[in-house]
């Protein structure tokens, strides 16, 4: 029947994932010899089809990382018409699959050609309801911004980047996007500096608990900004005790 067959489609794709885990870069010589069944997948019929091959695609490009390279033109061509998919988890995984691809990908100029279709489209993206949609987005904008930040006008990008915050659904991408802002901060951006009275109160949520929202890595980069804050403008620090106790440690 065809939900066994799926069955068993949907476990290999799971072993899969597995071994680009493990293999890492040396995975892209491996994932030559699949990519035109993910494609494939890419572009059934079925929604759950197209939103399990999306993720494992966004799986695949996160462990290959620089090794992806050759194969952006073709992830491209089908991510993007993803991200005008009727599904929403296939469009959702679509933005999370693209964000990773413009980081991992060396190929700055085809990479260049989609750049801005993907920039307006997060705004829309950003603003849509559910929380998944909008913390895809939000890991796609900082991702972009960490790679490409000259391409990006940040005036606009960094408000509604923060204007999600904290993150709801997929505390994952608070590594990209809090290493985005920790990043502009410590460069002075001028944009990012006027949003501090809006990001105390997000900071102080997402060093509170759970404790699950931040990898330790990233707590770290927070705490940092945290007290970088404390030094510059130590009262306005001073209204969230919560920050207060990460400041004395």
């Amino acid at each position: 029947s065809s939900e066994y067959d799926w069955l068993v489609i949907d476990t290999a794709l799971d072993v899969l994932v597995s071994l680009a885990h493990v293999l890492g870069p040396t995975f892209a010589e491996f994932y030559k010899m699949v990519e035109k069944h993910l494609l494939r997948l890419a572009s059934g019929s079925e929604a759950y089809e197209r939103s399990t091959a999306v993720g494992v695609l966004a799986e695949c490009i996160r462990s290959m990382e620089g090794a992806v390279t050759p194969y952006t033109s073709s992830l491209f061509k089908i991510l993007m018409h993803r991200l005008d998919d009727e599904d929403a988890g296939t469009k959702s995984n679509a933005v999370f699959a693209i964000g990773l691809l413009i980081e991992k990908s060396q190929d700055a100029k085809e990479v260049g050609r989609h750049f801005n279709t993907v920039l307006g489209k997060l705004e829309g993206f950003l603003n849509m309801d559910g929380a998944r949609m909008k913390d895809n987005a939000a890991g796609c904008a900082a991702r972009m911004v960490g790679k490409y930040q000259e391409k990006v006008p940040l005036g606009a990008v960094v408000p509604a980047l923060v204007g999600v915050l904290p993150l709801e659904g997929d505390w994952e991408e608070n590594e990209p996007v809090w290493g985005c802002l920790v990043q502009l901060y410590s460069a002075g951006e001028p944009t990012i500096l006027g949003l501090t009275p809006q990001l105390l109160p997000i900071l102080e949520k997402v060093l509170g608990p759970p404790e699950e929202q931040l990898n330790e890595k990233t707590r770290e980069q927070v705490v940092e900004m945290v007290k970088f804050i404390h030094s510059k403008q130590p009262q306005m620090v001073g209204k969230y005790s919560g920050l207060v106790g990460v400041v004395r440690g």
